[in-house]
C-alpha cells in the first residue's frame, strides 16, 4: 500500500490522501474496536506532517488479534505479580509477554518506574545509548528514535537477537 500512496501523493491533496487511505484500510481490516484498537481520529499523513508520528498495523499481528491469539487489553496496569497482571480495574490476568502498544501519546516515561536511563523527558529513546532499544528487567522499546521503519526494524532485529542469545 506505501507505493501505492506514494504515487497518489503526486497527485492528491494530502487530506483526501488521508479519506482515501483511511477507506482503504476500514475495507482491509475492518471494525477493530471490537478487539480494543481504536482508529485516530486523524489520518495518517496529517498526523506525520503534524506529530513526526503515524499509525501503523501489521497484517499478520491483526489477524492473531482477530483469532484470539494475541489479545489487546486496554485496561491500566496497577502491578505485576510473578506471570500475572493487576489491573486497576481489579481483574487480574495470566500472561507470557506484555507488549505495551502507548498509542499516538508517549506517556511512557510518566509511569515507567526503574529505568531512567532508557527514555528522555519526551518518552523518545535516549539516543546516547548505544543499545536504547534495551533496557532492564527485559525492558525493550521499539520505534522511540523516530528513524521511521527502517530504525523500528533495525531495532526489533536487535531485540530478537538479544532475546535469542538470552535463551
Amino acid at each position: 500500500m506505501m507505493d501505492f500512496t506514494r504515487i497518489l501523493m503526486k497527485y492528491l491533496k494530502p487530506s483526501l490522501l488521508d479519506s482515501l487511505v483511511v477507506m482503504l484500510s476500514k475495507l482491509v481490516y475492518g471494525d477493530l474496536t471490537k478487539y480494543g484498537i481504536r482508529r485516530p481520529t486523524e489520518g495518517p499523513f496529517y498526523m506525520k506532517r503534524m506529530y513526526g508520528k503515524y499509525p501503523l498495523l501489521d497484517v499478520g499481528t491483526c489477524k492473531k488479534i482477530k483469532s484470539g491469539e494475541i489479545q489487546v487489553l486496554p485496561a491500566e496496569i496497577l502491578n505485576i505479580r510473578g506471570n500475572d497482571i493487576i489491573f486497576k480495574n481489579g481483574k487480574s490476568h495470566p500472561f507470557d509477554t506484555i507488549v505495551f502498544c502507548t498509542g499516538f501519546k508517549r506517556s511512557t516515561n510518566l509511569w515507567l518506574k526503574g529505568d531512567d536511563y532508557l527514555l528522555n523527558e519526551n518518552g523518545l529513546a535516549k539516543p546516547n545509548n548505544p543499545n536504547h532499544w534495551k533496557g532492564k528487567n527485559g525492558l525493550y522499546c521499539v520505534g522511540l528514535l523516530q528513524r521511521g521503519f527502517y530504525g523500528a526494524s533495525t531495532e526489533a532485529q536487535n531485540i530478537a537477537n538479544d532475546i535469542k542469545s538470552i535463551m
